[in-house]
């Protein structure tokens, strides 16, 4: 569903205890794991460790300020953060900014209704607010709607 490529180097935003890292390790050259919680790296770094994953670093950083070089990724990966953001426009800035050109955003979000798990159906996005948001700077490459989550994956325009 990402169409990882096995050379890429994926961030990881809010990457939290790894639920996504660990798995999309095995199919990129490298994860740098994104999350401004030390309490979050303490539990992925002894995952890491514990299961012998070499290639996710653990970077401690602001998603709407990400603590990386202009165009030194080629994915970005968000599960479940982009609700979750006071502004939307700056980390799609950010996303744009360090990625590679022709670099890939995956955003993976809650549908906004009523699932049963994930956020109050107030804080939630629409698919079609998300498109309207990267306009411009990003184009779709494929969604994918389920019951309780959306997949939104994304090609950044040069």
């Amino acid at each position: 569903m990402l169409q990882l490529s096995r050379s890429a180097m994926l961030l990881d935003i809010g990457a939290g205890i790894g639920y996504f890292s660990i798995p999309i390790s095995k199919e990129v050259k490298s994860v740098v794991a994104l999350d401004l919680e030390p309490k979050m790296f303490e539990i992925l770094s002894g995952r890491i460790e514990s299961l012998g994953v070499s290639n996710i670093h653990l970077l401690r950083g602001n998603m709407l300020s990400l603590p990386l070089a202009n165009g030194s990724v080629d994915h970005v990966f968000a599960a479940f953060v982009y609700h979750e953001v006071a502004s939307t426009s700056k980390l799609i800035h950010e996303c744009f900014r360090v990625l590679r050109l022709h670099g890939r955003l995956t955003i993976l979000d809650f549908q906004k209704k009523e699932t049963g798990i994930g956020p109050p159906v107030s804080e939630r996005k629409t698919p079609a607010q998300v498109l309207r948001a990267v306009g411009g700077k990003f184009r779709l490459l494929s969604r994918t709607d389920e019951d309780v989550y959306y997949v939104l994956n994304l090609a950044k325009l040069s």
